[in-house]
C-alpha cells in the first residue's frame, strides 16, 4: 500500500468518527440485518451463537414495529464504527462483556471448488486424520489466533472456519479494545462446544495452551473440542524432507500450490493491534484479518493434502487438484 493511499484511508476513518449523526447516520454501534447470518448459513441451522449475535446486538432490520434499531454509543465509544466501515458485522454479547464479529462465506472471496468439504484417505498411520475424515468435516472447526506478541499479550482476533455441508463459513471474533478480550473467549467457548475435532497448526503448543491460560487469567469457562488435530506434526513427517521448511506458507505454496497477495508479516500483526487501539484507525487491520483469514483457510487445504495419498512426481509433492491461484 502506498503512502498516499495510507494517509488517504486514514482521513477517511477520522472524518468518519468527526462526522456528526446527523450527516453520516449513528455515529457507531449499527449492524446489518441478521439476514446477514442466515444468508451465510445457506438454510442450515444457525452456527453456535448466532442467536445471540442477531438478538442480543441491536441491528438495523425491522424490529417488532416495523423499525430499524440502533445500538445505543457510549460516550466517547469511536471503535465500533470505526471497523463496521471497513469490516461490516455485528456484535456478540454475554455475562462477560461485548466483542464484535465479523463473519463471511468463502465462496464470496474465492471462486467455488468442487473438492471443498471433501475429504480422502489418509494414511494408515496417521490415526486423528482418519478418524476425522470418518466423522466428517462438519465435525471439525478450524482455529488460528492473532495476540499480542507476548505471553501476557491478550488475544485480540480468533478466527475459525466450519463445513456448513454446502460451503465454509469462516467467522472472526475482534476484540475492538483490550477490555473485550473475556467476551471474546466466552463467545469462541460457546461456539468451539458444538465440535468434536479442533483442527490447528501449531495449536497443541501454542493457541490451545494461550488461550486456555487467558480464558483462566479472566475466569471465562472453556471446553474446547475433545479431539486436537495439530496440522504441524503430520506435515512433518509427511513433507520435511523435501520442503526447505514446515511453516504453514511454505507448506502452502509447496504443497497446496496457494500464493498469498495483500497479506501482512506476522511479526507485524501485534503492532498494528496496539496501534488500533492507541489510535483508533482501522484501516490497516484490513491485512491483519486477511492474514488471519488466509491461514483458516490454509489449514483445510493443507488437511486435504494430508488426506491424499501420495501422487508420483518430483519432490513427492501431493497433486494440486487444480487449486492453483
Amino acid at each position: 500500500m502506498s503512502e498516499a493511499l495510507r494517509n488517504r484511508l486514514g482521513e477517511l476513518a477520522r472524518s468518519r468518527r468527526a462526522s456528526s449523526p446527523e450527516a453520516d447516520g449513528p455515529s457507531c454501534g449499527t449492524l446489518r440485518s441478521p439476514s446477514w447470518l442466515a444468508a451465510l448459513h445457506g438454510g442450515s441451522p444457525a452456527i453456535p451463537g448466532s442467536t445471540a449475535l442477531a438478538a442480543g446486538a441491536p441491528h438495523e432490520g425491522p424490529s417488532a414495529s416495523g423499525e430499524p434499531q440502533e445500538a445505543p454509543c457510549a460516550p466517547g465509544d469511536t471503535h465500533r464504527a470505526g471497523v463496521e466501515a471497513y469490516l461490516p458485522g455485528g456484535e456478540w454479547r454475554d455475562a462477560f462483556g461485548t466483542v464484535y464479529v465479523h463473519e463471511r462465506l468463502r465462496s464470496d472471496i474465492e471462486r467455488r471448488r468442487d473438492h471443498w468439504g471433501r475429504l480422502g484417505e489418509p494414511p494408515e498411520e496417521e490415526a486423528d486424520l482418519a478418524a476425522l475424515a470418518a466423522l466428517g468435516l462438519e465435525h471439525a472447526l478450524f482455529l488460528d489466533l492473532e495476540t499480542g506478541g507476548l505471553a501476557s499479550s491478550p488475544v485480540f482476533l480468533a478466527g475459525t472456519m466450519h463445513w456448513n455441508g454446502s460451503d465454509f463459513v469462516l467467522r472472526q471474533y475482534f476484540a475492538r479494545h483490550y477490555g473485550e478480550e473475556a467476551a471474546l473467549i466466552s463467545a469462541l467457548a460457546t461456539m468451539a462446544a458444538e465440535f468434536e475435532f479442533l483442527v490447528t497448526f501449531n495449536g497443541k503448543s501454542y493457541d490451545a495452551p494461550f488461550l486456555r491460560g487467558r480464558a483462566l487469567i479472566h475466569r471465562v469457562p472453556l471446553s474446547l473440542p475433545p479431539r486436537h488435530v495439530d496440522l504441524l506434526h503430520p506435515s512433518r513427517r509427511r513433507w520435511k524432507l523435501e520442503l526447505p521448511d514446515c511453516r504453514l506458507q511454505t507448506l502452502e505454496l509447496g504443497v497446496c500450490r496457494r500464493r498469498r497477495y495483500g497479506d501482512v508479516a506476522g511479526d507485524e500483526v501485534p503492532g498494528i493491534y496496539h496501534d488500533f487501539v492507541r489510535r483508533g484507525d482501522p484501516y490497516r487491520l484490513v491485512p491483519v484479518f486477511h492474514h488471519n483469514l488466509l491461514d483458516v483457510i490454509t489449514m483445510y487445504e493443507l488437511l486435504a493434502a494430508l488426506c491424499r495419498r501420495r501422487a508420483p512426481g518430483p519432490a513427492g509433492f501431493v497433486a494440486s487438484n487444480s487449486q492453483e491461484r
